[in-house]
Parts: C-alpha cells; structure tokens; sequence
C-alpha cells in the first residue's frame, strides 16, 4: 500500500518544517460540535472567546533558507523510507510503534499515527539537531516525559538565553539524545498568550556519562529587546529516535528576570545564603535560582512571594521572604533566621 503523510502529523513537527496543508476536522454529537481549519475559503478556529470563522488567507512562501532545508529533510526521509536502506523488519518495528503510541490531534480526539509517520517526525528533529537517521523503529513503546523544570530567561546586552533543565534525564546522559530548545518571537509585554511563530535556538547535545551542566548558554534565534515577553519551548530525542511532544517554559521579559543575581548582607546572615544565584530551572510558574555553591535556592510560592530557604518550596526552619513581583531586592528574615540578605544584579564577591 502506497503510504500517505496523515495530516495530523504535520501539527506535530517542529518549526523548521512548515506545514502548507490545511483542513477540517470534526467532533459530531447531535450536530456539528467542533470544527477545526479550513474548509473553501472559511477557516474555523477557536480561542477563549469560543469557536470563530474567518477568510481563509494563504500565507506569503518566503522561501527562506530554513524553509528550504527543512523541505530537502523532509523529501530525504520520505524517500529513505522506501529505499533499500530499509527493511521490511525496521518498517514493522515503526508500525508497531505507531499502533502502541497515542497522540492527540488539534480537537483533543486520540489518534494513531503511521510507522512511516512517526519514522518521519523522529528523524526530522534528529537531523535538525545534528544527529544521523535512525533506521530501526524504537523498542520502547512510548514517548519520552516532558521536563518540567525547563526554565529560559534572555539578556538584550550579549543576545544569549540561558536554559535551565533537568540533566538528570535520560537523554542527557547518552550520545545522540538532544533537547531541542525553540524560541518564540518577541511581543509586547501585555500579551498573555502566544501561538507562533517559533524558531530553532539549538540542540543540547546529551554525551554517555558526562551529561551537560545546567544552565546552558545558547544564541537567541530573534532579536532580544528589553521589555518585551518571549515564550520558549523545547522536545526530547533519544537516541533510538523516540521524540516528545513539545513542553513549555514559563515566559519571561527580557531584562525581567536576569541569569544571575547576587545575594549578600553585612553582617552576614545566619544561616548564611550569600553567594550568586544562577537560573535553576521552573517551579511554580516562574524560574527558580540556585546557589553556585549548593545549599540554597530563591523561589516563587505561585502567589505572591520570593523566597531563599535551603529547600526547593519549602521554607524550612529558617529562610526569608520577599513580597514583589521580581526577586530583587531586600529579604524579611523568617523563623530562626537573622539579617535581612538582599538579592540585586550585582555579582557578590566573597
């Protein structure tokens, strides 16, 4: 049987392969209750205002070089799949695979996508991140976990993010894993929600034994203006091709939240949590900064105070707090604590 792309698939690449076919989908109950996409020239779609119709619009084809290898990628695969360097074995391996991983499509509904899908969706985002094809359908039939500590901030000064995560992950222990970090386009700070466009930042290359340290330094893909709100994402591969659905990072504004701040008071404070802070990764909706000498971390309570303690979300017998949407600033102690440490963008020298 000649094999099809399920456009279904197409939601789940990543940026670098942009989709050009558009269509319907729909949930029927007693009449129509869910439409999605286009159909002639209507486009159906929802936000948190309920279901619309528009015109539908095609978008300009800029055919810019990024468009252009994502296409040369996705014709490669396609016809890798059916070449000689495929077995029959390996192209049930990725059936099988298919048959036992469930996605979902734009409508929340649960589908099933081809081997020859899935062949394609592993390996698009192995060879974007600098990995080579993966002929052998995965033995483990699942998708890896997202990682919900991934946390990013950005610096409109030197145009670096740096990206947090948990290296303790299996991908980042074995040659050939990645985390694919992506970048949205910067928006006006008011914006509360964002859909696109994104773009590669780069791939976080895991090494057998000697998994990369956190936070990692990479080039931002789009310009960094201070003030303005930039969302950021990012998937797993593993080595055996096996790749995520895509996870979040709580959204930042540039010069909001920095990648490193200074904690220091004269007399030092007891317990003493001087030292520099670097980006740790989420918790509670925000970034958490850890202590370059461990001990210590500054965290988000997900209402509405800072905190150091010498526990991840947990105030502990001594720690101090701050009331202000940012964490800079001068820190109330609370329970055996004493001092009042205060938290600024300047480096503490020992």
């Amino acid at each position: 049987m000649k094999n099809r792309i399920n456009p279904h698939v197409l939601n789940l690449f990543s940026p670098w392969h942009s989709p050009t076919m558009r269509f319907a989908l729909a949930l029927y109950g007693g009449g129509i209750m869910q439409v999605s996409g286009s159909i002639a020239g209507a486009t159906h779609a929802r936000n948190r205002f309920g279901n619309y119709i528009r015109a539908r619009t095609k978008p300009v084809n800029p055919r810019s070089d990024r468009q252009q290898e994502a296409r040369v990628r996705f014709q490669y695969l396609a016809e890798y799949w059916h070449s000689p360097a495929m077995s029959d074995v390996e192209r049930g391996a990725w059936n099988s695979y298919a048959a036992a991983v469930a996605m979902n499509n734009r409508i929340g509904q649960t589908i099933h996508l081809t081997g020859y899908n899935h062949f394609l969706r592993s390996n698009a985002s192995l060879l974007a991140a600098g990995g080579a094809v993966v002929e052998a359908g995965p033995a483990i039939q699942s998708l890896p976990g997202a990682d919900v500590t991934l946390a990013v901030s950005g610096d409109n000064g030197t145009q670096l993010l740096s990206v947090a995560f948990d290296n303790a992950r299996g991908w980042a222990s074995e040659t050939g894993g990645y985390l694919l970090i992506e970048m949205g386009r910067p928006q006006l700070h008011t914006r509360t929600f964002f859909g696109g466009p994104w773009r590669v930042a780069a791939a976080i290359a895991g090494v057998d034994s000697s998994p990369p340290s956190s936070p990692q330094t990479i080039a931002a893909p789009f310009t960094l203006t201070l003030g303005q709100k930039v969302w950021a994402r990012a998937s797993i591969v593993r080595k055996d091709a096996r790749a995520s659905n895509k996870f979040y990072a709580p959204s930042f504004e540039v010069g909001g939240y920095l990648d490193t701040y200074g904690c220091e008071w004269d007399p030092a404070p007891v317990t003493d949590c001087q030292c520099n802070y670097i980006i740790g990764g989420a918790f509670n909706g925000k970034i958490f900064y850890k202590r370059v000498t461990p001990g210590y971390y500054i965290w988000w309570d997900g209402v509405d105070t800072w905190n150091i303690s010498a526990i991840l979300g947990t105030p502990g017998a001594d720690f101090w707090t701050l009331q202000t949407a940012s964490p800079v600033g001068v820190y109330t102690m609370g329970g055996t604590a004493t001092g009042s440490p205060e938290v600024s963008t300047l480096v503490h020298v020992p």
